[in-house]
């Protein structure tokens, strides 16, 4: 397996992207004049709960303006790309943002991922980024538990990040970060 920046990318080149997952974490919130308090719950799912990623154009654009920034990563066997993962730098508040993680589902569970993220880390580190930060939702515990052995936590939270109804109809914004 061979490591290196990644210099072109389109979506269809791994196959379908998304997850499954058995649990969800449930946000509750309760505030009042004295206190807001935030809690994730992990709760069982009656089923698995399955989600695919639709890409698009705005996908491609992304890439196309993100890969030359050259802090996007591909995972290799031989010629054949398994891994990526892309980044933007933020100079705004010195960290490296994570778009996109993704390895071919018959590479999975090989440590691929745990190897671009390595990498990510210590390009971040020496490139002197205060911290890596990305999103996923309360559905997708497999990633959240991934992220959390390489090292993220759970920084933030957005109950209206992707419709006015997250909090009632489903997947809530989680965000997490990995300080250097």
């Amino acid at each position: 397996m061979e490591i290196k920046k990644l210099t072109s990318f389109k979506p269809d080149e791994l196959g379908d992207f998304g997850y499954t997952s058995s649990f969800k974490y449930e946000i509750y919130r309760e505030m009042n004049d004295n206190k807001l308090s935030i809690t994730l719950e992990l709760l069982p799912l009656e089923a698995e709960y399955h989600k695919t990623y639709p890409r698009d154009q705005d996908d491609n654009d992304r890439y196309d303006r993100l890969l030359p920034l050259g802090y996007s990563l591909g995972a290799y066997k031989g010629e054949e790309l398994v891994g990526v993962v892309i980044c933007e730098p933020q100079e705004w508040n010195n960290t490296l943002y994570i778009w996109d993680i993704q390895v071919s589902s018959e590479y999975r569970r090989r440590n691929i991922g745990r190897a671009l993220l390595n990498i990510v880390t210590e390009n971040a580190k020496k490139d002197g980024f205060r911290a890596i930060r990305l999103e996923t939702q309360n559905y997708n515990v497999p990633a959240i538990r991934f992220y959390n052995e390489c090292g993220f936590t759970i920084d933030g939270i957005d109950t209206s990040f992707y419709t006015n109804t997250d909090m009632e109809t489903g997947e809530v914004a989680l965000f997490m970060a990995k300080k250097l």
